[in-house]
């Protein structure tokens, strides 16, 4: 007993005849939490207090909890593999327990072999269509640049309305202020 180790998590549950502001007031002052990490244990989802302790610290949390008028779920972690254990890796990576930890029954789950069908496909499939009239280009000698949409043509500005009028020659030592800017 001495090796069994133990998860602590808190679904938010508040003791029968316990007042929940006073439940939320005193976590908060025995756990010095803010605001925001008050409001996190009672959101009804489980919050992971503490992982893997002995019996003693489990024991301690629970009586703390009790105290302060809330229900302390103390799960035992099976450790068969180790700290390797795929069970282990997936509670360290996830911010959820695994469901086992969550004391959720998994036992009658199982899993579909490596490339199977989690359900038998549907026998007969669908309708017989015929699409034997559909094409994406005519005949067999095509590429995928065959499927490309036309390029949209670029419409010729109408310059109807311009003249080109002759340029004076310049002559010297006089000024012409359009063509001196």
């Amino acid at each position: 007993m001495s090796d069994e180790r133990f998860d602590l998590s808190y679904l938010g549950l508040i003791a029968p005849g316990a007042d929940p502001e006073q439940v939320r007031q005193r976590l908060r002052a025995v756990f010095k939490l803010t605001d925001k990490g008050t409001e996190r244990l009672f959101t009804g989802r489980p919050v992971i207090v503490k992982r893997g302790v002995d019996f003693a610290t489990a024991a301690r949390f629970e009586t703390i909890f009790a105290h302060a008028g809330a229900t302390l779920t103390v799960t035992p972690v099976d450790d068969p593999g180790g700290p390797d254990s795929d069970d282990a890796m997936a509670a360290t990576d996830s911010t959820h327990p695994p469901a086992r930890a969550r004391g959720i029954d998994t036992g009658h789950l199982a899993l579909a072999p490596q490339g199977g069908n989690l359900e038998e496909p549907p026998v007969g499939g669908g309708p017989d269509l015929d699409t034997s009239y559909l094409s994406l280009v005519p005949g067999d000698d095509w590429t995928l640049a065959d499927c490309a949409p036309p390029p949209t043509p670029t419409p010729e500005p109408d310059i109807s309305y311009l003249s080109l009028a002759p340029v004076e020659p310049r002559v010297e030592g006089t000024t012409n202020p359009q063509l001196d800017q």
